[in-house]
């Protein structure tokens, strides 16, 4: 069937044919191409939202699996840190250093001496837990020593050892607060976060 163009058109006969199928081929190319543009579109846009679920899915997996193995070492740097705390606590060192016939200065120096050992042997503790318990850990030992150091200021040259100590725990006990205790609190509440 061949349709006719009309005579007014003067068009030669292979334009006529190209004009007759012209309406209906453009209607078949949009009739196809649009609805596989539509399905590449949909098909786009589930796939990218599979591979998002998918890279979401693996995340999770390599933070649930850093956290199976940095957990136990954040708990054991927590232990270790209450127990530098328990080893600066002013009470506990005296009954560890101070010994008879020791003199003021010299209880004085193995206090501070210990404290700071006790503090450098801890610190790469600090690579499991937040600045801000670092820092209240940090002002304990500062406190610490500061306290230490106060207790030798009213006493005499030639001062024993159990007159620094009486002096010391005076100073502490008008302390509200000990710094190690401080410190303990701190830890013991970070660490309830990650229990």
């Amino acid at each position: 069937m061949s349709a006719r163009v009309p005579e007014s058109h003067n068009l030669p006969v292979e334009w006529q044919t190209l004009y007759y199928f012209c309406p209906m081929t453009w209607q078949l190319i949009l009739g196809l191409t649009i609805p596989s543009v539509v399905v590449l579109v949909a098909m786009y846009l589930m796939f990218k939202q599979y591979f998002q679920h998918q890279t979401q899915i693996r995340v999770m997996d390599s933070r649930k699996e850093r956290a199976q193995i940095t957990l136990p070492l954040r708990l054991q740097a927590f232990e270790r840190l209450i127990l530098l705390c328990e080893r600066i606590d002013l009470a506990d060192l005296l009954l560890r250093l101070k010994t008879p016939g020791t003199s003021s200065n010299a209880l004085r120096s193995a206090l501070l001496l210990a404290i700071q050992q006790e503090y450098e042997h801890n610190l790469t503790q600090q690579l499991y837990v937040s600045e801000e318990l670092w820092s209240i850990l940090l002002a304990a030992k500062d406190k610490t020593m500061d306290l230490i150091a106060m207790a030798a200021v009213g006493l005499e040259p030639g001062a024993s050892a159990d007159d620094y100590a009486s002096q010391l725990m005076n100073i502490a006990s008008q302390e509200t607060s000990l710094p190690s205790q401080i410190a303990k609190r701190a830890i013991k509440t970070e660490s309830s976060l990650w229990l």
